[in-house]
């Protein structure tokens, strides 16, 4: 795994957590946090990065030529 799939997804987990922590403590409302939350998480993870990481973590072949190794 590449250190910048490391980063991107600590990134990910990081910003949910933190979206998730304070919409509970600004709403009081888990109805609203989840969705929040996962909404933030589908806007994110359809993101052209976070699609490389996930298809590199499936092991399939990066033909994009987006960088070389």
């Amino acid at each position: 795994m590449r250190a910048r799939d490391v980063r991107a997804i600590l990134f990910w987990l990081t910003t949910s957590f933190l979206l998730l922590a304070l919409s509970y403590a600004l709403t009081r409302g888990v109805i609203v946090t989840v969705a929040l939350v996962a909404a933030y998480n589908a806007w994110l993870l359809t993101r052209p990065r976070a699609r490389r990481v996930s298809r590199r973590l499936r092991g399939e072949a990066d033909w994009s030529g987006y960088y070389q190794d």
